[in-house]
């Protein structure tokens, strides 16, 4: 029984979950329960998770995509479709407080683990499905990657016309990141109620559903007629950067002009809305090009009342002064004789650790440990398993 001074380690202290995900949603979702203090198994296959290898050349292995949804993992190497794989699985199953998969609807039960062979193995347990577009649906056996989800639930399209651009793919995993949140939200609710019951459940989180009801301009595009105001311009301020500013134009600029009455309408009386925003826009870009530095500028943005900030790269942000205060980087051993930096967890407690436990695993590094200190497998055990190639385990760089 885990005890309540055990929970400073973690807030999931004592629970354990079995993560037979791939790729990012499900890992992912995996990952933030290590973090947590759970003690998360990788299931991986004999060619190793796919994000080992979405990768540049000299990353693959152990990617930074898969670091950054495996840190703090163990991991077993199992191989599915091998006799023996499935018995294997549900003698873990029956030790975890909760499974993860995002395989397309099916494929579980095809591989004789299906909810009800689950929740006979381990009544306690909930089992996290993460899928696509749900399993009723038309579109229920298509694939389902990110930029799949991007396109087919809009949100494309919307930030093209936003940005009154041609439509183009958004250069990170949205789609995965916003349904991992999801389900741990919905696993965290059902372990609540498997602790108080005895019994599991399971749960659906498909991806298309996630990113729309998570998407903030749902609302707005139900309007009829739709939203018309000009939000969140951006300003080019010459040398002193780009500016990002929130809330609508027009209240902008009459925050400005407050602030300074030199600061003229350039447009004339009765010019069309449109020439009147683009004028304006120009007047304020301007405006802010004009002044004598860009931490001037924001000081002076800020004591109007502007929400602001500089644009900046991805690496500055990492990098600079407010990721520093943050301590926003934590080093882990890259399992190549270095290291490398991942984002450590949002949420931080008062009288709890929520923190990157540790490295991501190399494929199957865990193996003997997991079978031999949680099942009770003895050594001969093992090596048969390994012989029959149920178990396997590969190093970076080895074959």
């Amino acid at each position: 029984m885990t005890q309540p001074s055990d929970f400073a380690s973690g807030p999931l202290t004592g629970v354990r979950v079995l993560d037979l995900s791939r790729v990012i949603a499900g890992p992912y979702l995996g990952r933030l329960l290590a973090d947590l203090g759970a003690d998360v198994i990788k299931v991986e296959p004999p060619e190793g998770d796919l994000s080992r290898l979405i990768a540049p050349k000299h990353d693959r292995g152990m990617s930074a995509l898969y670091t950054f949804a495996n840190v703090g993992k163990r991991c077993v190497g199992i191989d599915l479709r091998k006799p023996g794989a499935t018995e294997l699985v549900l003698d873990l199953v029956g030790i975890s407080d909760a499974v993860i998969e995002n395989f397309r609807p099916g494929v579980l039960d095809s591989l004789g683990l299906d909810w009800k062979t689950i929740r006979e193995a381990n009544p306690r347990t909930t089992l996290v499905s993460l899928n696509g577009f749900g399993t009723v649906s038309s579109w229920r056996d298509r694939r389902a990657y990110a930029p799949i989800v991007h396109a087919v639930t809009g949100i494309l399209a919307d930030q093209g016309a936003y940005a009154d651009q041609p439509v183009t793919q958004i250069n990170a995993a949205h789609a995965d990141t916003i349904t991992s949140l999801h389900g741990a939200i919905a696993l965290l609710s059902a372990l609540r109620v498997a602790e108080a019951t005895g019994r599991g459940q399971q749960i659906e989180v498909p991806m298309f559903d996630a990113v729309l009801t998570s998407y903030s301009e749902v609302g707005s595009a139900l309007l009829d007629p739709p939203n018309d105001l000009v939000m969140n311009p951006i300003y080019d301020a010459g040398p002193n950067g780009v500016i990002a500013t929130a809330g609508p134009a027009q209240h902008l600029w009459r925050l400005l002009t407050e602030a300074d009455p030199e600061l003229a309408d350039p447009a004339p009386r009765g010019a069309p809305l449109a020439e009147k925003a683009r004028l304006r826009h120009r007047a304020i870009a301007q405006w802010m090009a004009a002044q004598p530095g860009p931490e001037a500028l924001l000081d002076l943005l800020a004591a109007a009342g502007v929400a602001c900030a500089p644009v900046v790269s991805l690496p500055e942000a990492l990098s600079g002064p407010l990721a520093r205060e943050r301590d926003l980087l934590h080093q882990v051993d890259d399992r190549r004789g270095g290291s490398r930096a991942v984002v450590r967890p949002a949420a931080r407690f008062s009288d709890a650790e929520n923190r990157v436990r540790g490295p991501a695993p190399q494929l199957g590094e865990h193996n003997d440990e997991v079978l031999g200190d949680l099942l009770g497998y003895d050594p001969a055990r093992i090596e048969a398993l390994s012989a029959a190639g149920v178990l396997s385990r590969r190093e970076v760089g080895k074959p």
